[in-house]
């Protein structure tokens, strides 16, 4: 519904209560949103990781050197 299909007040009383009765969490932008957060989370602890794991075996390395 729109703004100008809205003519009386019981028009916008219905349409606050459809808006009222609508759960953020169904949206679908929401929920892509959601699983693209998931994802590049994922992303940043896998690379953390990994990140973590070159500069430990750059520093077994250098300490096998001396």
């Amino acid at each position: 519904m729109t703004t100008a299909e809205l003519r009386s007040l019981d028009d916008l009383h219905q349409y606050s209560q459809e808006l009222a009765g609508r759960r953020v969490e169904n949206d679908p932008v929401v929920q892509r949103l959601h699983v693209a957060k998931r994802i590049a989370w994922m992303f940043l602890i896998s690379g953390s990781f990994l990140f973590y794991h070159l500069l430990d075996k750059m520093h077994e390395a250098l300490s096998i050197l001396r």
